[in-house]
């Protein structure tokens, strides 16, 4: 009995994906929220703390991830009326 065999069936588990070089991603989720591009930006802050205040929100990454929700329904939407309008897709 050789271990070489063993090793060559169960090599990667299924939640595993080979990337670049040889490195193993773990995860099996997508991304959920998106940070912002500049961490500093005083119009977005102050009315993050006012969405915030209004609804109750734990952190800023519950805003990040609505919004980062509705830019993808909103990329979805834009490339759904890009098609034909008697496309099934459509």
């Amino acid at each position: 009995f050789s271990g070489s065999s063993l090793r060559s069936t169960a090599r990667f588990p299924p939640s595993t994906h080979i990337r670049a070089m040889g490195k193993k991603s773990y995860q099996n989720i997508g991304k959920t929220f998106r940070k912002p591009k500049r961490p500093f930006e005083k119009e977005r802050l102050d009315s993050e703390m006012k969405v915030i205040g209004e609804y109750g929100l734990k952190n800023k990454r519950e805003v990040w991830r609505v919004n980062y929700a509705l830019a993808k329904i909103r990329t979805a939407a834009r490339t759904l009326l890009t098609l034909d309008e008697k496309s099934e897709q459509r």
